[in-house]
Parts: structure tokens; C-alpha cells; sequence
């Protein structure tokens, strides 16, 4: 049901289209007919119309194929009376929505006009740290980029260092750590010059006087760092002032390099891929029981003459850094802001933090393309 759905998403709007360029008209009730829809289509020479045959699976569109169909129509009358379009009643309407092989977003070409008509408002991919400096610096950064131990190395160490030195002491005042948690046992002790830390039977031998975090992680594996040490942090440093403030410069000296680096070598040659830029421009379309949105997404050439970078900046809201990057839409002034949100998404030192992206405020991506009426 979900490709039906997507298919009459789509196929409706060319069908539409098709139907009111020929002057051929057909009834609402009619096209609920799923034979009698797929015959249209067929008629007005809808290319790849037979890789959805799937539409006959059900004899009419009803409950929400109906209304799918409603706004594939509305949406495809908007498109055909739009003076942005100059069609032809001959123009060749071809489908490409059923092609998951391609690597571009279109689903329809109408004569020279392609059109997008996804359902996510371009849901902009989850990327890493090293994707977004790549993208918007042009640099070549490898996968695994780690935020603090390469742009606030000093500090990250010193981070790790005061947060040991803190659990050492901790050790040696209480003896053993111990979390037991659905059946799982999470212990850490002192033993002649390690530390020890043991996690359902796993056991990492760490040397006590460890300074960096490269010699944690050399002594250690995923489960100790995780299911132990970064637990113990959790449980006992949350409101340690000592060690949040120290949390706190790393993350701000790492802000405060990346957000120079970003701003100093911003190059638009990589961000293409970014904002969904291609060599042509298309129309992002969609439409709704609400509303019936067209937008024109300008091919790589305009690119830098629609969209703007205009800052990035830092924040350490309590400890954790975040990123973000404003663009602007040259045409409407309309501005979209991005936020990498870098921590560890697996406990405190334990391998790369993440770089998660948000859209702030939740404000679409297509908010930097130009509407059309």
C-alpha cells in the first residue's frame, strides 16, 4: 500500500497535467476508478506508466487514496495554470519516480520542466562533523573527525586528565564502584598501579597515572568505556563544578576554532549536495488538505545568485557544543539555520562524538527556495 500510495502521489499530478494540456476531460469519480485512471494515463502516454501497475491492486482510490488523489489534482491544476510554465499540449510527460537507482530527486518531467514531488519537504541528510566541514569548506576532512581532540586537543586533554584524576581519588576513597542494572554489572577498582574496569566479566587494565585519552583508549574497549567509566561520570560528576567547567572550555575553545574555520573558508563548490543542487533547476511541489506549495530550486550556476551563506557561530549551552550555520535566500530574505549538536552518543571518551544535524526551529529546507504562484 505504502508504493501505491506514493505512485498515485505522483502519477496524479501528471495525469492532471496531461489531461488539461490534451483538453480531455474525465470526472472525479471516474479517476477513483483505478482501471479507469490507469487507462488515462496510458492514453495520454505517460512514460513508464506500466511500472505502476500496482495502482489496479485495489479497485477505487478510497479513504486516504482518495484524498491523495484530490490533491494530486489540485496540485496539478495549480502547475498547468502557473504562469511559470509555458507547456505544450505535445510536451512528453515522463515518470521517474518508481527509478531508485538515480541520484537525483525527480519524479516527473513535464517538456522541459522537472519536478520533485517528495512527501518529506526534503528532510536534509544526517551528517557528521567531517560532511559538513567538507561541504561548506571544500576541505577533504576523513570520516571519524573528532571534534575536540582536533580542534581543542590542550583542553580535551586537560578534560580527560581532571575527570581521571577525580575518579582516582574517588577510588581510593571509597574502595570499588559498583552499578547493577537489569542483570548487568558494571564494577570499577584500583589494582597495585591500574585501574580496573570490568563489565560482566570484561576487563580493562588502565595505568593509574594515564594523563590523555589516547592511553585510556589504547587500555580499554567500547563496553568498559561505555558500560563503566562514562557510567561513573553520570552518576557522580553531573553536578561536579570542577568537571562541567572544564567540560565547558574544551567544548568552547573547539567552538570557537570551528566557527572561524567555517566562516574564514567558506566555499560553495561542495554545499551543493547540501541544499539538493544539480546542474538543472527544478520545482519542489507539494500539496496538502491545507496547502499547495511550488518552489524553484535554482541549478548550480545561480546557486551563490538565490543562496547566501551569511554566518557560523558557536554555542555551549551548560557544556555541550553546538554548531551552528545560517543561509539566506537572496529573493525573500527568508533565512534557515543548521545545528550540529557534538557529543558522545555512546558515554563521556568513548570513541568519536557524534555531530548530529537539526534544522532549526524545524524550519523546512525548502524555506531558501523561491515560491511560486
Amino acid at each position: 500500500m505504502a508504493d501505491i500510495k506514493t505512485h498515485l502521489r505522483e502519477l496524479s499530478v501528471a495525469l492532471i497535467i496531461g489531461l488539461e494540456l490534451k483538453g480531455i476531460h474525465y470526472s472525479f469519480e471516474e479517476l477513483k476508478d483505478s482501471h479507469s485512471f490507469y487507462r488515462a494515463a496510458s492514453a495520454i502516454g505517460i512514460k513508464n506508466i506500466e511500472n505502476a501497475s500496482n495502482l489496479l491492486d485495489v479497485q477505487f482510490f478510497n479513504g486516504e487514496l482518495e484524498d491523495i488523489l484530490k490533491n494530486g489534482i489540485k496540485l496539478g491544476k495549480k502547475i498547468v495554470i502557473s504562469k511559470e510554465f509555458c507547456f505544450d499540449k505535445n510536451d512528453t510527460i515522463e515518470w521517474l519516480g518508481n527509478d531508485t537507482q538515480k541520484d537525483d530527486p525527480i519524479d516527473l518531467i513535464i517538456g522541459k520542466y522537472r519536478f520533485s514531488l517528495k512527501e518529506d519537504s526534503f528532510i536534509l541528510k544526517n551528517m557528521g562533523l567531517y560532511t559538513l566541514l567538507n561541504n561548506l569548506t571544500g576541505s577533504n576532512y576523513p570520516r571519524g573527525l573528532h571534534v575536540f581532540s582536533t580542534f581543542a586537543k590542550k583542553e580535551y586533554d586537560e578534560w580527560f586528565s581532571t575527570t581521571w584524576r577525580i575518579f582516582i581519588n574517588y577510588l581510593n576513597a571509597h574502595g570499588t564502584w559498583t552499578l547493577s542494572k537489569e542483570g548487568n554489572i558494571s564494577t570499577a577498582y584500583i589494582s597495585g598501579n591500574n585501574v580496573v574496569l570490568e563489565y560482566n566479566g570484561e576487563i580493562s587494565y588502565i595505568p593509574k597515572d594515564a594523563t590523555t585519552n589516547e592511553e585510556y583508549m589504547a587500555s580499554t574497549t567500547s563496553h568498559t568505556r561505555e558500560k563503566v567509566f562514562s557510567k561513573w561520570i553520570n552518576s557522580e560528576l553531573s553536578d561536579n563544578e570542577e568537571y562541567t567547567t572544564i567540560k565547558k572550555k574544551c567544548s568552547t575553545t573547539a567552538g570557537e576554532t570551528l566557527s572561524h574555520l567555517i566562516k574564514d573558508n567558506f566555499n560553495s563548490k561542495n554545499v551543493f549536495e547540501f541544499f539538493r543542487i544539480y546542474d538543472f533547476e527544478y520545482y519542489y511541489a507539494k500539496t496538502t488538505s491545507s496547502e499547495t506549495v511550488i518552489l524553484k530550486v535554482p541549478n548550480k550556476k545561480d546557486f551563490n545568485n538565490v543562496i547566501e551563506f551569511i554566518d557560523c557561530e558557536y554555542e555551549v549551552p551548560s557544556s555541550q557544543l553546538n554548531i551552528i550555520s545560517t543561509f539566506r535566500n537572496k529573493v525573500t530574505k527568508a533565512e534557515l539555520q543548521f545545528r550540529n549538536e557534538c557529543r558522545f552518543s555512546h558515554g563521556q571518551f568513548n570513541g568519536t562524538p557524534e555531530a548530529k544535524m537539526y534544522v532549526v526551529r524545524n524550519t523546512p529546507l525548502t524555506a531558501l527556495y523561491n515560491p511560486i504562484d
